[in-house]
């Protein structure tokens, strides 16, 4: 790279789950003399290496890496303190005179760090909650999220309704403010709760805060570099089967003992993480992918060990209970697989609707942010499709000179850039769909647990409608509920409970949240 010509700007890399994200950060690391900054939810935790699927420690010295496995694994990390630590590595990349190179698939972080676009600036909130008598000093502690006096108003406001159900939470946002409301499920404790402590703070509705942002972004610079995005593309079928290879791999490489061992450390730090419930599998590490899956393995596992302690614990019993932990294990995977498979679909849904979109907005303002799809589908051709082309689009980018057409790079890249939006989808312009079709009752489910499917945004809906998942759960629900009649109830037989059950339980690729 040409010093001389260099511009203090960014290289962000995205895609799904194994598409080999982090394989080109450090390729292009090395050609344009970059370092590396992590922009995964799940590798910022320290340790867990297999569940977090972060690179080998080999792989990492090769180039400089950044907020990579250096939280405790007990505590949560929120994406306005990644915000905070990822825009100083940035700087201190800067001053170097070297190249950030974002990579990682927890597409909000990388669109945090891109745009400014803060629903409500540190500022505003400083001066409101000063006005409100707030001591928000107080709360900020020295080691808590370094010094994020916002962050550490919104814990102190979680902790006062810890004792409030989701769903009385919900109702009284709705009371509150009725848009936001129809955008949270119910469940989505951490969301209605952030809507609510903005209401209550500021004083102004969160929808109202959210609309007057948003017309803001689209006359105001909000990117806050030159940027070039890659976004690292391979074809469904190739990266289902891709996905569901690597889960066997992370079997091989130890994932049973790493569930066991996360568990265990949790339930040693009170069987919280950052005062969550254990059974809230939407913060922390608790999120990663496997860990929720084998729940009810980890229990029987335990039960058989504590029986062996019992004296009068019978070889029958135990045999039984191996035979059901053995069952509940291949489960597991199954479960897994497909959680995978619906994790990198709504992955590329957010790239589609959300990423690429704010980045073709910036086209006609001072700033711009260039979006490139590299096919990684096949990956015998990795040199030629992704490597040579990604590091000479970057070498172009960092040196200032003309970048070629985005549509020009594959025909992958011309087909999907013709089917994305030229502006992305505002919170306020989409809703939420719920499917009654491919959502689940207590009874149908095999784990016992109710699932309901809900979408966001009507492009997300009318793709779940299309997919092969949703046809074939709409053939077995008129199928069955024409022999059986109606829905079961808990004092049917259990023969036909069972045959109920089956109805949408051949899981594949929905997008369920």
């Amino acid at each position: 790279m040409d010093m001389n010509h260099f511009r203090k700007g960014l290289i962000a890399i995205t895609g799904t789950t194994g598409v080999g994200k982090s394989q080109l950060a450090i390729e292009l690391a090395r050609a344009v003399n970059g370092e590396v900054i992590n922009a995964d939810a799940l590798q910022v935790y320290r340790g867990y290496n297999v569940i977090t699927n972060k690179v080998t420690e080999e792989e990492a010295a090769a180039v400089p890496h950044h907020l990579l496995g250096f939280v405790d694994p007990t505590q949560e990390y929120s994406v306005q303190r990644f915000e905070y630590d990822a825009l100083q590595k940035i700087d201190e990349i800067h001053r170097r005179n070297r190249v950030p190179i974002l990579v990682g698939g927890t597409n909000y972080y990388i669109q945090s760090v891109l745009f400014r676009k803060s629903l409500i600036s540190s500022s505003s909130r400083h001066r409101i909650f000063t006005e409100n008598g707030l001591d928000v000093d107080d709360l900020a502690h020295e080691d808590d999220y370094r010094g994020s006096k916002e962050t550490a108003v919104e814990r102190a406001f979680e902790a006062s309704k810890k004792n409030i159900s989701n769903q009385k939470l919900w109702e009284e946002l709705k009371r509150v403010d009725p848009l936001m409301a129809e955008k949270w499920h119910p469940n989505n404790r951490r969301k209605v709760l952030r809507s609510l402590e903005v209401s209550q703070t500021t004083g102004r509705r969160h929808s109202e805060w959210v609309q007057e942002s948003e017309a803001a972004r689209s006359k105001e610079e909000t990117l806050r570099f030159p940027t070039l995005l890659f976004w690292l593309y391979a074809e469904k079928d190739v990266l289902n089967k891709r996905l569901d290879e690597r889960v066997d791999k992370m079997v091989e490489r130890g994932l049973f003992d790493e569930v066991s061992q996360l568990a265990k450390d949790l339930k040693d730090a009170g069987g919280a993480v950052s005062g969550g419930p254990m059974d809230d599998f939407s913060i922390g590490l608790k999120q990663a992918i496997g860990f929720r899956e084998f729940q009810h393995y980890l229990r029987t596992i335990e039960a058989i060990a504590a029986d062996a302690q019992d004296a009068h614990g019978g070889s029958d019993g135990r045999i039984v209970a191996e035979k059901e932990a053995e069952s509940l294990k291949d489960e597991g995977l199954v479960d897994m697989k497909t959680s995978t498979r619906r994790y990198a679909k709504r992955q590329i849904s957010w790239i589609r609707n959300k990423l690429i979109p704010e980045c073709r907005e910036t086209a006609n303002k001072s700033t711009n942010a260039h979006a490139y799809i590299l096919d990684a589908t096949d990956l015998d051709n990795w040199d030629s499709c992704v490597r040579e082309k990604g590091t000479d689009i970057a070498e172009r980018f960092i040196n200032d000179r003309a970048l070629p057409d985005a549509a020009s790079v594959s025909p992958v890249a011309r087909a999907l850039f013709a089917d994305i939006k030229d502006k992305p989808e505002t919170l306020v312009s989409w809703k939420r769909y719920h499917c009654s079709v491919c959502s689940k009752t207590v009874l149908e489910a095999k784990d016992g647990v109710a699932h309901e499917v809900w979408l966001n945004g009507e492009d997300e809906y009318h793709q779940h409608l299309r997919s092969r998942q949703h046809k074939k759960n709409l053939r077995y629900r008129k199928r069955f509920l024409t022999n059986v009649g109606d829905p079961p109830s808990q004092d049917d037989d259990a023969s036909v409970r069972a045959k109920r059950a089956n109805i949408g339980s051949s899981k594949d690729d929905d997008t369920r949240q």
